[in-house]
């Protein structure tokens, strides 16, 4: 096991719930066209007259009420999706960073499973308008308002059912990309701040070390590219442009934050540590080795991501006979 690793297991997390976040706005999409055919079958007479036609008897207003309210439910679910993720994400990466250093430096490091209230506390915005629930109370009301503005101008101007379901899907298909970048967002920022608690109890007992880590394309923002591979500081900050954060999505600046997908990755006592049986990865010549390598691709323009998957391939350390100890054995010492 190493830190890409479980940084890989937890990007699964987060796809999980972006994947559940597009089912609750494809199905909140089926559902508008479906009632909204059904009005349309049963009162518009024709394209000219739809507007008045579904206007008669406040049949429209009821329907987008009824729009309003179901869309405010959505966004609940959604609010719980994010939440239940995020504390998974900070479970998860702690207990497996935790199991990574104590394992590799051969170190009890104090760790412990976090208490539930400590994560609530720890997640949530001190921020009021950044909280989750106030972000996607703001996203809520922009659908619903965008929804009646759509709706209502494509009855006027007489376009059609089809015309308008075209409308009402790019509508909520705004609204569900928001919605994923809020997730992936917010993963992100779990992430970063449990690698933080990790932090900053394994450096109760070893020198730990952060590197700055983009994402391996070329979607990656010129600031967090300027990153790439930076240390932090003695205080554990980095540093851009006068802003400093102790990791990503902790900038607390929109155009730094939203969407990031950089990591930090750690040297323990100045080497990268990796657990695997039968291998010995605190072999002081590996790592010099390792170290070099990485340094030879990143000044040959790579990414420090692509560099340190490059000089895993080409160093390997050497073998070791030693008692092993799995992730799931370590796990059970918290099992009361």
């Amino acid at each position: 096991m190493n830190q890409q690793e479980i940084k890989q297991e937890i990007e699964k997390l987060i796809q999980r719930a972006e994947t559940d976040i597009e089912l609750v706005f494809s199905l909140r999409l089926q559902s508008i066209l479906d009632e909204l055919n059904k009005m349309y079958a049963k009162f518009v007479k024709s394209d000219e007259t739809s507007y008045t036609d579904l206007n008669k008897y406040n049949r429209l207003s009821k329907e987008l009420d009824k729009i309003a309210k179901e869309i405010t439910e959505d966004y609940k679910n959604i609010v719980n999706m994010i939440v239940e993720m995020n504390e998974n994400i900070y479970v998860e990466n702690y207990l497996k960073m935790a199991y990574l250093f104590e394992v590799f430096t051969s170190t009890e490091m104090g760790f412990a499973p976090p208490a539930k209230e400590l994560i609530q506390t720890t997640l949530t915005n001190t921020i009021k308008y950044l909280t989750l629930p106030s972000i996607l109370e703001k996203h809520r009301n922009e659908i619903v308002r965008r929804l009646n503005i759509e709706i209502s101008q494509s009855l006027i101007a007489g376009e059609g059912y089809w015309k308008m379901a075209k409308r009402i899907e790019n509508a909520v298909n705004f609204s569900k990309k928001k919605a994923r970048a809020v997730a992936r967002t917010e993963g992100g920022r779990s992430l970063s701040l449990s690698d933080e608690q990790v932090f900053e109890q394994a450096s109760k007992y070893a020198t730990v070390t952060k590197v700055w880590m983009s994402a391996l394309d070329n979607d990656v923002r010129s600031a967090h590219r300027k990153l790439d591979g930076d240390k932090a500081d003695k205080d554990g900050y980095f540093h851009y442009d006068g802003l400093k954060a102790k990791g990503p999505h902790q900038w607390h600046v929109a155009k730094m934050d939203i969407n990031c997908r950089c990591i930090v990755i750690y040297l323990v006592n100045g080497m990268l540590p990796e657990v695997r049986r039968g291998r010995d990865y605190r072999d002081a010549n590996y790592q010099q080795k390792l170290a070099d390598c990485i340094d030879k691709y990143m000044e040959q323009g790579l990414t420090y991501a692509k560099a340190l998957k490059k000089a895993q391939k080409e160093v390997k350390p050497p073998n070791v006979v030693v008692p092993f100890q799995t992730y799931g054995e370590w796990e059970k010492k918290f099992v009361a």
